[in-house]
């Protein structure tokens, strides 16, 4: 066994040892919500897929959107995903809606929704926003590509963003049919020094 396979077996071999899971289903039975709890000595992750919270995004829901139904591959409509271990932690809340409104009537409606957290990011083609650079590591802007997290952000995503890299809100765009699909998002996120999430 080589030198580097050697600790990674012997973390894993403790992670499992002081490993606690907890699964359970939606009370209707059709076993598409689940929720998903792990505790070892060394953090956890819980993972919600059946009572998240609009509220807990920080944002109104657009009047009269609907939440977008689950498929049978996806549970796409909503999450409420928190890792927290004493190294890093990340925690981030999504709804994906559907609304019979054009994506500009929507849009303008969460530009304002946002404003009321700071300076809203309008990150879309032919905006200004889209050419703003970082002045400090921690400022949030519409770069493309793979953000610090590594989360994929597609070219052709049309976002509005507020906040900072490690704690902000994200309203994405995108068509469906003649109407709007829309998803809130709210990522937090803490390295060693612990913030709280």
């Amino acid at each position: 066994m080589s030198n580097k396979i050697l600790p990674l077996t012997i973390t894993a071999a403790l992670f499992v040892a002081g490993c606690s899971i907890h699964e359970s289903k939606s009370e209707n039975g059709d076993g598409k919500n689940k929720n998903v709890s792990i505790s070892s000595p060394f953090g956890g992750l819980k993972v919600r897929t059946d009572q998240v919270d609009p509220k807990d995004t920080g944002l109104s829901v657009y009047p009269g959107a609907r939440l977008k139904p689950d498929t049978d591959e996806h549970h796409e409509g909503k999450a409420n995903v928190n890792i927290d271990t004493p190294w890093f932690g990340v925690k981030v809340v999504a709804l994906t809606y559907l609304s019979d409104d054009p994506q500009e009537k929507v849009w303008e409606f969460y530009k304002k929704d946002l404003s009321k957290y700071g300076k809203v990011l309008e990150c879309k083609p032919g905006s200004p926003d889209m050419s703003q650079q970082r002045k400090d590591k921690n400022d949030l802007t519409c770069d493309k590509g793979s953000d610090k997290k590594g989360m994929n952000i597609q070219a052709n995503d049309t976002q509005l963003k507020v906040g900072s890299e490690d704690r902000q809100r994200v309203v994405g765009f995108k068509p469906s049919g003649n109407g709007t699909e829309f998803s809130l998002v709210y990522v937090i996120t803490h390295g060693e020094k612990k913030d709280s999430i």
